[in-house]
């Protein structure tokens, strides 16, 4: 049994990863994946500790070589330990060390899923646009095969006009009296019965449930998604995100570390569990474990498939700290023991529950005037172009006379 005088210890109070409560009696307790992991390794070495936060609240940056955040108190020497999902680096590595890296993580981002269409003229994409192109050339030669066989008995735009109202299941009114021809009409009809059955079975399916739409996937998609300004990737202050975005081989990752760095779109540590993708165009970038574990229960949230980079996560220690290998030797029995592994289940399955029980159900309702937009825009179309062929037949017709 190891017995140290008490530690000071710099983290920043995140919900669910690490937390600080002050009891009835005016003691210090942690709660959280890492605040009770770290409360077991002290436990076990007999270690009496206090937080302490830092002013900015930020995890650490370098500026002029000096650090801010958590990471700048342990460079100080204010701190003797920081917590809090830290990863090992190289910046970092020079200015203080790192305990036994007890996970290892990544990057990935997150963003709201599309769940409808949002375009008022969504169901052409029932079909593809080859689909649609072949569907047009085969009417138009149907409509040229029609008007050749009935021999000039019957105006062009008129077999145009009865081919398109078969194709909309309305009756196929051409006079074809001889019987080798009547093949040619069934075989007509069974196509647009079809194609019209076809589509009409996609459109009310559509009409029902919305597709989801295509969607931002991977990191590269990402960042041209920002670089076209469709898209903001918004990261933590102070996190390693951005100075490894900045410094990868990837020109897609250097160029989107970039935008967040210009643009200045960072968020606080904290706000990431209040909802921060207030739209479809906000995506967040951080660590892949801390994001699957506060969004991996939303249905309605599209966590990346894969991850930036991965990297080790230690707590860090002052320079010259005395009791650096003790700490190391009972965090690497821990860890071997599954100890934190455990603790971060039992979290993600409490939340887990939390967040099923506030999961929204998903609405059911009737079909408003903008599912139906795109029809009355056609027919209102349709009619105003009517009137005006209208109006011109009556001023040529008066013209004439």
């Amino acid at each position: 049994m190891m017995n140290f005088s008490n530690l000071i210890i710099a983290a920043l109070n995140l919900s669910k990863v690490f937390e600080v409560h002050i009891d009835e009696n005016g003691k210090t307790r942690i709660a959280g994946i890492e605040g009770y992991f770290a409360h077991a390794i002290f436990t076990e070495m007999n270690i009496e500790y206090d937080i302490v936060f830092p002013e900015d609240n930020e995890f650490g940056r370098e500026v002029n070589g000096n650090w801010t955040g958590i990471v700048g108190m342990v460079q100080r020497g204010e701190t003797d330990l920081a917590i809090g999902g830290l990863g090992i680096n190289e910046n970092r590595f020079r200015v203080v060390d790192f305990s036994f890296p007890y996970a290892t993580d990544g990057i990935s981002f997150v963003s709201l899923k599309p769940s409808e269409w949002s375009k008022a003229f969504g169901f052409l994409e029932l079909f593809d646009l080859p689909t649609w192109m072949l569907l047009l050339c085969i009417f138009l030669l149907a409509t040229a095969i029609f008007f050749t066989v009935l021999k000039d008995t019957i105006s062009y735009f008129e077999v145009f006009h009865n081919l398109f109202g078969s194709m909309l299941r309305q009756p196929l009114i051409l006079h074809i009296y001889p019987h080798e021809n009547r093949l040619l009409t069934g075989t007509w009809l069974l196509f647009s019965c079809i194609m019209s059955s076809v589509f009409s079975g996609a459109l009310l399916s559509f009409l029902a449930t919305p597709s989801n739409v295509e969607t931002i996937e991977n990191f590269k998609e990402l960042s041209e998604a920002v670089e076209r300004g469709t898209h903001r990737a918004y990261s933590g202050k102070g996190s390693i995100v951005v100075p490894f975005l900045l410094n990868s081989k990837e020109s897609h990752l250097r160029q989107l570390g970039k935008t967040i760095e210009q643009n200045n779109w960072y968020i606080k540590p904290e706000d990431a569990l209040n909802n921060p993708m207030k739209s479809l165009e906000s995506v967040i970038v951080g660590s892949s474990a801390y994001l699957r574990f506060l969004y991996g229960a939303h249905s309605t949230v599209l966590i990346s498939e894969g991850n930036g980079y991965s990297i080790s996560m230690a707590f860090l220690i002052k320079k010259g700290f005395c009791c650096s290998s003790q700490l190391r030797k009972v965090m690497s029995r821990m860890v071997g023991a599954g100890i934190y592994d455990r603790y971060f289940k039992l979290e993600s399955f409490k939340y887990f529950l939390m967040e099923q029980t506030n999961e929204e159900k998903i609405k059911i309702g009737s079909l408003s005037l903008k599912d139906l937009f795109s029809a009355f825009c056609m027919l209102l179309t349709g009619w105003g172009i009517s009137f005006l062929i209208f109006i011109g037949e009556i001023v040529v017709a008066n013209y004439s006379t």
